[in-house]
């Protein structure tokens, strides 16, 4: 579930606690769960236990996974204003203004690009080190009520194969995760389908834990307050709602018969009930400006959510948005308008990418401990985007876990990536007490809670 980190056996003492040397700390660590070492072995270690022995060769593929790559900074080319606003955040102060964000959003060229991701990666490190949380989704239905314009499973949508999971095939899936793979916190995602009474999903949250130790997370979309209270009742621990967008005026046209502040209310209410809530918005859709993703951080600073879920907007096909164009010239980066600049119609996936690893870089410095996951948007524009935005301050990753027949058809939008780095489960799913302890920790659950409720 939490990224493991791997470190050289310096010395060990009488007590078996060895000195251990990583490639970020010198730290002591327990041997107690791991046999058979010596000094000079590599092992895997997280919250100061050694969780099992590794290969030298493991234990290299998994730094260069967390090492960045970054030339060193040229500082003399950094404008005042960055400078100052590096110092502001290294000082300490997160409370960015809206045209500081946008200044951030207008940086151009590799110097200023890998300095911003750079303070962003050191910002995390310092304040949440290399914990890196993997989550599991599963996708279990792509039926939706909605017509959101830009959602390649709304409603009208007749280009998609239609698919819903019965609830013993869910608890199945989430079984064979948690039993095998090591998963600890799913993602139960579908449309936004009325098919799945409340009862049926609280049934479902029940029966998962009633089967299984693993926290929960909702992404069912708009439902009664009623429901979410119960389910939290029932077992669930997080849900993950995003806002999409905070300019009322666009969030009714992208949206169509939803209103943003009943969205606000219902996310503010799962925050007050006891949710670990997971919220952000959508990012790159025509009609935005840079100053309103700019009003969309400042919001979510404000809802103080322990996690941010964003992405970018991705092309689906079959819906209206589907002929915004992505080619042609990259966008144009002005500074001169009030409220930030338009988006465009010409934004090229790479200057797509670059704005993601902004929004990521940026949140991290208004937002220093929040919880930031890579999406699958970032993955889909770049092959590399895992890597790239664990760089640029992120600090999770969610795994597809949807039985390869549904997966293609929970098309959002197109070509979604969907591939399980090995490498990563390797590292980051491990069984044992010392990693429930782990996420029982930066969760913020009351342990007790969580064994009450299995």
């Amino acid at each position: 579930m939490c990224l493991t980190i791997p470190g050289k056996i310096e010395s060990i003492d009488s007590k078996g606690v060895a000195t251990v040397i990583s490639h970020r700390e010198r730290a002591q660590i327990d041997l107690s769960l791991v046999f058979d070492v010596k000094p000079g072995d590599w092992i895997l270690y997280a919250t100061n236990r050694a969780v099992k022995a590794i290969s030298e060769e493991d234990a290299k593929e998994i730094i260069s996974l967390l090492e960045d790559k970054y030339n060193p900074v040229d500082v003399s080319r950094l404008s005042l204003k960055f400078k100052k606003i590096i110092y502001k955040v290294r000082s300490g102060d997160s409370n960015l203004t809206k045209d500081e964000i946008i200044y951030l959003f207008s940086l151009k060229g590799k110097n200023n690009l890998e300095t911003l991701y750079a303070e962003a990666n050191t910002l995390r490190k310092e304040r949440i080190k290399d914990f890196v949380c993997i989550h599991g989704i599963i996708e279990f239905s792509n039926y939706c009520k909605n017509n959101c314009l830009y959602c390649g499973i709304r409603k009208d949508n007749q280009g998609i194969d239609r698919y819903r999971l019965g609830v013993e095939e869910i608890v199945e899936v989430a079984g064979n995760a948690v039993e095998n793979e090591g998963y600890k916190l799913l993602v139960l995602q579908s449309g936004e389908d009325e098919n799945y009474s409340d009862s049926e999903l609280i049934q479902l949250v029940r029966e998962i834990k009633k089967k299984m130790r693993v926290f929960i997370f909702l992404s069912v979309g708009e439902r009664s307050v009623d429901f979410y209270k119960e389910a939290y009742e029932s077992g669930a621990t997080g849900a993950l709602i995003r806002f999409e967008i905070s300019n009322q005026k666009l969030y009714a046209k992208m949206r169509p018969g939803h209103k943003f502040d009943d969205r606000k209310r219902l996310i503010q209410e799962l925050i007050k009930t006891g949710y670990y809530v997971a919220t952000g918005s959508l990012f790159g859709l025509p009609g935005q400006t840079i100053g309103g993703i700019a009003d969309d951080l400042i919001f979510m600073k404000s809802l103080k959510a322990p996690m941010l879920s964003a992405g970018p907007f991705l092309l689906a096909k079959n819906t209206p948005l589907s002929c915004h164009p992505r080619a042609g010239e990259a966008m144009t980066w002005g500074s001169n308008i009030s409220d930030g600049f338009p988006i465009g119609s010409g934004m090229t996936r790479e200057t797509l990418l670059e704005l993601t690893l902004k929004y990521i870089a940026i949140a991290r410095f208004l937002m220093p401990e929040i919880k930031i996951p890579v999406t699958t948007a970032l993955e889909t524009l770049d092959l590399e985007g895992r890597h790239l935005g664990l760089l640029a301050g992120a600090n999770a990753l969610m795994f597809n876990l949807t039985p390869e027949k549904y997966c293609k058809s929970y098309a959002i939008y197109d070509d979604k990536y969907r591939e399980r780095e090995k490498v990563w489960q390797k590292y980051g799913l491990f069984k044992g007490e010392e990693s429930w302890e782990m996420i029982e920790q930066r969760l913020r659950v009351v342990p007790e809670m969580d064994r009450k409720l299995n």
